[in-house]
């Protein structure tokens, strides 16, 4: 329960800085680094934990761009960058959870009607194939 109750601080503080650094993109670039390191070495003492870990993070990330459409773009371009970089790094030598692995993919796909190019992902090759509107 602490690691909720942290969160949820974490949380409101982030959106109250959203609040005040509307056109601070560099600030949600660096907050996307912080937060994707985070979560690339987060342990979970159980699986609830991690549930509502996941939870929060989604949470977050749909009230900005609810909150700050271009802030919310900075954001995600920088969490994919830091997430490309950990699976280019990783390699196969580290172990993630499926929860992780469900938000990572969320990173490397979800781009507003761009195509990102092709990214690794734990030894998988995904490659963006282009929209048909």
């Amino acid at each position: 329960m602490r690691l909720k109750a942290q969160l949820t601080v974490l949380f409101t503080l982030a959106l109250a800085a959203s609040a005040s650094a509307q056109d601070n993109l560099p600030f949600y670039e660096e907050q996307a680094r912080k937060d994707a390191q985070r979560e690339q070495s987060s342990t979970f003492s159980s699986l609830e934990d991690e549930k509502d870990f996941w939870y929060d993070q989604v949470r977050y990330e749909k009230e900005l761009k609810k909150q700050h459409s271009t802030a919310y773009r900075a954001y995600m371009e920088a969490k994919r960058i830091a997430y490309s970089k950990h699976a280019e790094e990783c390699k196969n030598d580290c172990t993630h959870s499926d929860y992780y692995y469900q938000q990572a993919s969320f990173y490397f796909t979800d781009k507003n009607d761009e195509i990102f190019p092709k990214e690794a992902i734990d030894g998988i090759v995904q490659v963006a194939s282009p929209r048909i509107f």
